[in-house]
């Protein structure tokens, strides 16, 4: 998409390579080099959440199974995760973005769009400035990245799909059909082994043949998503970067993945580490939520919320947690097969209403949480959780995590 007075805006897309395992290196350097693999559960029946490149020559993927992953490489290490040492970097490396732009938009975990536009006389060409990032991210936080730079969010997701690892993919302003047109339908954003074995039934191999297909076509069978398909082909899609508001009315984090999950543990975890992440947010600026809202889309990006309201407005992780929790079993999402997950904290307040009988539990909560803020800050997110928490995760959580 253009901008209104026709200069084309320059988008980065910045992803961490790898990112659970480059966590884990960073705590052990002695992993550096090595087929790693991070799992929810290493030695039952859980998932690969996240693999080195040396582990992925063997065949290794994020969402397979650990069984199948260890049969194609035996000699793989696989660890446990840790959930509150990724919250923690992924915080740093989205504070140190916003050292380059005040429009930083967090995508997930491990992903940021930026947007550059504009600034090329005071930071020189986005491709200087995605280099700089890029260094810095590694230089100062021990963390690999690659990066896409494009008109639009799409082809900067795009880029740095095309970029991994440890590159940086720029796509010509005004050539996104052009570029996109002899790649795989699997470079487009939502196109998974399904969706991908569906068109190949239809002739559709590459970009150029959804193209070919029609627009009429692709919305007959596939709806809506159908008609982002071809919207995609063409290299068209958002440009808008959204930061996060100063007084905002809401406060959310997501996460999308490249590959569905259904395993509710899974689901459980990938909760509790937005929730991690969104209380710690919400009392940074000093704000309450008097609800919350829990949203998941599915496949063929079908979106659907559920919000419950809080007796009491809260910031701390754990209530977050809970809420959402409670979400998850009213509905009884078992069999749901899910693209994307966030929660989100809404009915914000700079203060909150308790009762006299509530008040010293509370403010004694309240206390607990700041202290541990302070320690977080100092040492790190991993330095200290309550055990509740933990002990929630423990007994719900059998599978693992997924990340591109």
């Amino acid at each position: 998409m253009l901008m209104k007075e026709g200069r084309a805006k320059r988008i980065l897309h910045i992803d961490l390579d790898s990112f659970f395992v480059s966590v884990e290196r960073i705590f052990d350097p002695s992993l550096e080099g090595k087929p790693v693999v991070v799992s929810g559960n290493p030695e039952g029946r859980g998932v690969v959440s996240s693999a080195s490149y040396e582990a992925r020559k063997f065949g290794v993927r994020s969402g397979m199974s650990i069984k199948t992953a260890r049969k194609l490489c035996p000699q793989c290490l696989v660890l446990p995760v840790n959930f509150n040492a990724y919250a923690e970097y992924s915080e740093k490396v989205f504070e140190l973005l916003r050292e380059f732009s005040p429009l930083v938009e967090e995508a997930s975990v491990d992903e940021a769009y930026l947007d550059l536009t504009g600034t090329e006389k005071l930071m020189g060409p986005p491709r200087k400035v995605a280099e700089k990032i890029q260094k810095t991210i590694k230089d100062r936080l021990g963390l690999p990245s690659s990066i896409g730079i494009g008109a639009n969010k799409l082809m900067a997701k795009i880029g740095s799909k095309r970029a991994k690892p440890l590159g940086i993919v720029e796509v010509p302003a005004g050539k996104e059909a052009d570029y996109l047109a002899e790649l795989s339908v699997r470079i487009i954003p939502g196109v998974g082994k399904k969706t991908e074995a569906l068109l190949k039934e239809m002739g559709v191999k590459l970009v150029r043949d959804l193209v070919k297909l029609g627009q009429k076509s692709l919305e007959d069978n596939f709806g809506q998503w159908g008609a982002e398909l071809w919207l995609h082909a063409h290299g068209v899609g958002n440009d808008e970067v959204v930061a996060e508001e100063a007084a905002p009315k809401s406060m959310g984090k997501e996460v999308t993945f490249d590959e569905d999950i259904s395993d509710l543990s899974q689901v459980t975890m990938w909760l509790f580490l937005l929730a991690s992440r969104l209380g710690a947010r919400l009392r940074k600026h000093g704000y309450y939520a008097g609800r919350v809202t829990v949203k998941f889309r599915s496949p063929d990006f079908k979106t659907w919320t559920r919000a419950t309201t809080l007796d009491i407005a809260t910031n701390q992780d754990l209530e977050l947690f809970l809420a959402a929790l409670k979400i998850l079993e009213k509905e009884k999402t078992a069999n749901l097969l899910v693209r994307l997950i966030g929660i989100t904290a809404d009915n914000l307040s700079e203060t909150r209403q308790v009762t006299l009988f509530d008040r010293e539990e509370i403010e004694k909560r309240d206390r607990l949480y700041k202290a541990m803020d302070r320690t977080r800050a100092r040492f790190g997110l991993d330095a200290i959780y309550p055990a509740t928490i933990k002990k929630l995760i423990d007994d719900s959580y059998k599978g693992g995590d997924h990340e591109d």
